[in-house]
């Protein structure tokens, strides 16, 4: 039987909403031994309102707070104990638990942790290898927002995300999804692995700080670089791209069938034309995008498109 690269791995998940917790369903994915802690007066928001999904059979059951499919999706795999953490009986209990665990994942601002002393400091000296890693805002520096509470959403404001998102002639909007959050998922991950990898070599563990702040403005570089180097402040294209053309989603063929473009070079937009039947489109494509071809600069494609007879508009923008 194949032995998969977490198994043996004991991982504390005393985190919440999505984030990491969705890491940790990876984890026991792999093969780890998760360990997810809730509150009794503060269960996982996963269980209950508007983060919770459907239900079985639409059936609430009599213990609906363990039905959600939301919950049941990012927790799977994992046990699951009942800490109350106010209590001084409640940290010892954690604290054991970190004696004979090799990860402790936690989602808390920074006061929170300091406040139980069960911050990294603290956690070495009950078991001096472990792995701790935190996911908060902005990070447990001395930053002047280091104490806020945040989430993927207001991060994607903070960190100017919704500044480009939307459609040039309305206001900034949040992307679909909650990026930000998985970005923490896969940070939290590769430093978990990181860090075993590590402390295999050396003994030691480490501290991972994750600031969803940093992750995220990672995906704004190029705006970033951009506003430095030329001067240029980055807006919103809604679902155009500044270089590819033609982009967008098109009705095709039959009813309420569609198709979803995006071309990034001539070699990509001959095979479109040749898809099309219309493979003496790609000569010249500076015909139909002057100013896309090559160069790629506005998104014009659709009437272009539209006036020389092809299936496809632009449907949404």
């Amino acid at each position: 039987m194949v032995r998969l690269p977490l198994e043996g791995i004991r991982i504390i998940d005393s985190t919440y909403v999505f984030a990491l917790p969705y890491a940790g369903g990876l984890m026991a994915d792999l093969g780890a031994e998760v360990i997810k802690v809730e509150g009794p007066g503060r269960p996982d928001v996963t269980r209950t309102g508007g983060y919770a999904g459907a239900f079985p059979e639409n059936d609430l059951g009599d213990d609906w707070w363990n039905r959600p499919s939301t919950y049941n999706l990012i927790h799977r795999g994992k046990r699951s104990i009942t800490l109350d953490m106010t209590d001084s009986r409640g940290r010892e209990m954690f604290r054991d638990l970190i004696k004979v665990s090799d990860v402790v994942m936690e989602n808390f601002t920074p006061r929170v942790m300091r406040s139980w002393d069960l911050d990294y400091p603290n956690m070495k000296r009950i078991k001096p290898d472990i792995i701790m890693v935190s996911n908060t805002g902005y990070g447990h520096g001395d930053g002047p927002y280091s104490g806020y509470p945040a989430q993927a959403t207001t991060q994607e404001a903070t960190h100017g995300h919704c500044w480009i998102t939307g459609y040039k002639d309305q206001g900034p909007a949040k992307a679909g999804a909650s990026f930000v959050d998985f970005l923490s998922t896969w940070t939290a991950m590769f430093a978990i692995g990181s860090a075993l990898r590590y402390r295999n070599k050396t003994g030691q563990g480490q501290w991972a700080d994750i600031g969803m702040y940093q992750a995220g403005v990672m995906f704004m570089s190029e705006y970033i670089m951009d506003a430095q180097v030329n001067g240029r402040e980055g807006g919103r294209i809604g679902n155009r791209h500044p270089y590819r053309a033609p982009q967008g989603c098109y009705p095709a063929l039959g009813k309420d069938q569609w198709i979803t473009l995006s071309v990034g070079d001539d070699e990509g937009w001959a095979g479109i034309c040749g898809l099309m039947g219309k493979p003496e489109l790609a000569i010249n494509p500076g015909k139909f995008f002057p100013t896309c071809f090559p160069g790629r600069k506005t998104m014009i494609e659709s009437m272009k498109l539209s006036k020389n007879g092809l299936w496809a508009s632009t449907a949404m923008n």
